[in-house]
């Protein structure tokens, strides 16, 4: 496949995302990214913002149902022309769980780059709020269930293509469900386990690799963690752009 730059950012959906969503529109346009999967874009004035303001450097989106929220929280914009998409959600339901309302999945869309098709799965999981993945965890039983699930999704994309799955997997690089999920989806791990926190960390914390790169064995491709450093917002103040940093690759 030709060389395509991706990257994957969760935006941040609470503390005046607006604010930020513009300078991040800025930072996209003058960037090389050729995809870019973005997550927690779920309400839907803060997606049609964010659309609005990439539509002239990113001619080309996908994304699931809009309403009542955008389907979870996903959209994936492109230079590159698409072919098709498809939304498929992986959290099983459970009347307890506050994220089943983004009806949380991956966004699966396909690409045709001159002649050359690929795709990309744009994933965002459920949330480990305890921060503890040891394998007596209660709810790393649910995590590991969606990650067999995205996995599972991954295996019946057409073999004869190549497969770049990115997002908030919210399980660390180097944990035994990353290792468990790489090796059932078929999928390298573009940082070659480099567990540098992808994570803003914050007092109490260190945080921790949670956003992922995986690529069909054979591509090339090595991920950097990006979108670190604050940013100036229109308002004059300087400000990260949420409380994760990018992941980025150069595939192919």
């Amino acid at each position: 496949m030709p060389k395509v730059r991706v990257l994957s950012f969760n935006t941040l959906f609470r503390n005046e995302p607006r604010v930020r969503l513009r300078a991040l529109a800025e930072v996209l346009r003058t960037g090389d990214y050729d995809v870019v999967c973005l997550q927690e874009l779920q309400i839907p004035p803060n997606f049609a913002l964010l659309r609005s303001l990439t539509r002239e450097a990113f001619p080309y989106a996908a994304y699931g149902r809009r309403l009542p929220v955008v389907a979870g929280g996903l959209l994936t914009l492109s230079r590159i022309p698409l072919v098709g998409h498809r939304y498929q959600v992986l959290a099983a339901p459970a009347k307890w769980r506050s994220d089943l309302v983004l009806r949380k999945g991956v966004l699966l869309t396909r690409f045709n780059a001159d002649g050359e098709f690929f795709t990309v799965a744009n994933t965002h999981l459920s949330a480990n709020r305890a921060a503890d993945w040891s394998k007596a965890a209660p709810f790393t039983r649910v995590q590991q269930a969606e990650l067999a699930r995205l996995a599972k999704t991954v295996r019946r994309i057409d073999s004869g293509e190549p497969v770049i799955a990115v997002g908030d997997f919210n399980v660390p690089r180097d944990s035994w469900l990353f290792e468990g999920f790489e090796a059932a989806s078929g999928l390298r791990d573009a940082f070659n386990g480099d567990a540098a926190t992808t994570y803003r960390p914050v007092p109490g914390w260190d945080g921790a690799a949670l956003d992922q790169v995986l690529v069909t064995p054979g591509l090339a491709a090595k991920g950097e963690v990006v979108l670190q450093d604050k940013v100036r917002m229109a308002d004059g103040r300087e400000r990260f752009l949420s409380d994760h940093y990018g992941v980025a690759a150069t595939v192919g």
